[in-house]
């Protein structure tokens, strides 16, 4: 079949789309391996608990902010110093989450009053039970 004038740019039009899509995506990688590799702190939370752990073991916590890290998340510290990630939609983080501001501040109300808890300590590493 003979080529007509009227589809000659037709023709053009497929490699110019894909050449001009080529040099539009070498532009975008040579400015994203220009701006470097990302830093995620040490403190953030790549992936939560897949089980709820026993409260009893549970010291502490502190938030690993959205703002900052891929995945804003509660970070548990255990008795033995392990740090656990969990969901904070999760209800029993929640849970814990007050049960342990309840317990700081019930401390903190007992030092300004002066009276003192009474604390039990591992006799082999001085950790509070």
């Amino acid at each position: 079949m003979p080529c007509s004038a009227s589809s000659a740019p037709q023709d053009m039009a497929g490699p110019v789309t894909l050449l001009v899509s080529l040099m539009l995506l070498a532009l975008c990688t040579g400015h994203i391996t220009l701006s470097g590799p990302v830093v995620i702190p040490p403190t953030c939370c790549m992936k939560f608990a897949s089980k709820e752990i026993p409260m009893s073991r549970v010291v502490s916590y502190q938030l690993s902010s959205g703002s900052v890290c891929p995945k804003a998340g509660v970070i548990f510290t255990t008795k033995i110093g392990r740090k656990v990630c969990a969901d904070p939609k999760q209800s029993w983080v929640q849970s814990y989450v007050k049960h342990l501001e309840a317990k700081q501040k019930t401390s903190l109300s007992t030092k300004a009053t002066g009276r003192r808890s009474q604390t039990r300590r591992h006799p082999a590493n001085g950790t509070t039970i």
